[in-house]
């Protein structure tokens, strides 16, 4: 297991030991993000060495051929010359040449397979940081959205709780006991209009029957006088 992936394993590990005693998830992804970030930068910093390296090495391998390839020139030169005591001192610098070449190439190899192992791994936990910072804004939205139907849920059921119920049969009841006591009311009323009605009646005056037996009276007295 490389490194990249034991960072990658820890980091969710960590974020799902922590998640169930987080109130807020969303804090805990951001500042898992901010410790895979630093985490990258960190693991850039060292690749940078090796690909350094890489290059360095690259650069000496280059050199190498470039002289083995000029005291093979002088090799030939030498022998077209008849001097093969300086060809053979040339010969010995291009078969040194060739020593530092094998070398050099076979660390070039080497650095080079690691650079692109750790370029790769570089790669992987890059995607796997935007794929959490995906991830992280879809968490949000729907953390906020469980919120907002959860307060909502729970003012529908503060509403709907026997204590606060409304039953529209009692609602009912009570309306038509108003306008029960309305209408008797309203029924005594009529009967109170009535007996008024009477007692007008009763207190009613015939000033012409009144009239008639001051008349009466008065008639009644003369004759007698």
């Amino acid at each position: 297991m490389g490194v990249f992936t034991r960072i990658s394993n820890m980091v969710k590990g960590k974020v799902n030991a922590t998640l169930d005693d987080m109130e807020n998830p969303i804090e805990l992804l951001d500042q898992k993000i901010r410790e895979m970030e630093e985490s990258l930068n960190k693991a850039k910093l060292s690749s940078a060495q090796v690909l350094g390296n890489v290059h360095e090495t690259e650069k000496k391998l280059e050199l190498a051929k470039k002289e083995s390839a000029d005291y093979d020139e002088k090799v030939k030169l030498a022998m077209s010359k008849g001097n093969e005591d300086l060809a053979k001192r040339a010969l010995q610098r291009k078969l040194d040449a060739d020593k530092k070449v094998q070398s050099l190439t076979a660390s070039y190899n080497q650095a080079k397979v690691s650079a692109d192992a750790l370029k790769k791994n570089l790669k992987s936990l890059e995607d796997e940081i935007q794929k959490t910072r995906s991830y992280r804004d879809e968490a949000a939205a729907r953390s906020n959205n469980a919120d907002a139907s959860k307060q909502v849920n729970e003012i529908l059921a503060n509403v709907q709780t026997k204590k606060n119920s409304i039953s529209l049969d009692d609602v009912e009841r009570k309306i038509q006991r108003k306008e029960a006591m309305a209408s008797g009311l309203g029924d005594l009323k009529e009967v109170d209009d009535l007996d008024k009605e009477f007692e007008a009646l009763e207190a009613d005056v015939d000033l012409d029957a009144e009239l008639a037996k001051y008349k009466t009276n008065s008639d009644s007295t003369n004759s007698e006088n």
